[in-house]
């Protein structure tokens, strides 16, 4: 279930690097930043039309990201939190991560900006007929 009234969402990511699974909590986007993250994902170069995501993903991502569970992000064999209350925080965390590990911070803007995916309908899982419309649902 979406909780509408969630100030946190959660997260799971397979760090390809350590093996390690970060629970990563991060707040829903704005509509502002879902019209910005979308605006700033391509560019145009002249004739050219060329991707941004990588840079927008770890930019927005960043922006969203409000902390992790202790225990999978360490600096010199030490673990640190992103929890002001705990005596490991640093409050250097985000930047932290978003220089030493872009990838999982570019994975959580992937999953608030464009996690959402559309379904098939039951008709089209069962083998129907449905052709395809062009433009906006019916």
């Amino acid at each position: 279930m979406r909780n509408l009234d969630s100030a946190e969402n959660r997260c799971r990511i397979k760090d390809g690097m350590s093996g390690d699974v970060h629970e990563i909590t991060y707040r829903a986007p704005t509509n502002a930043e879902i019209a910005a993250y979308h605006a700033k994902s391509f560019e145009r170069k002249g004739k050219r039309v060329v991707s941004r995501l990588t840079d927008v993903r770890l930019e927005h991502g960043k922006k969203i990201i409000t902390g992790f569970k202790k225990g999978t992000f360490g600096i010199g064999g030490a673990a640190f939190a992103s929890d002001p209350d705990d005596p490991d925080y640093r409050s250097d965390w985000k930047d932290l991560l978003a220089d030493s590990a872009p990838d999982i911070v570019a994975l959580v803007g992937l999953q608030a900006f464009e996690g959402t995916t559309l379904l098939a309908t039951e008709e089209d899982e069962d083998g129907g007929e449905e052709e395809e419309k062009d433009g906006p649902p019916s």
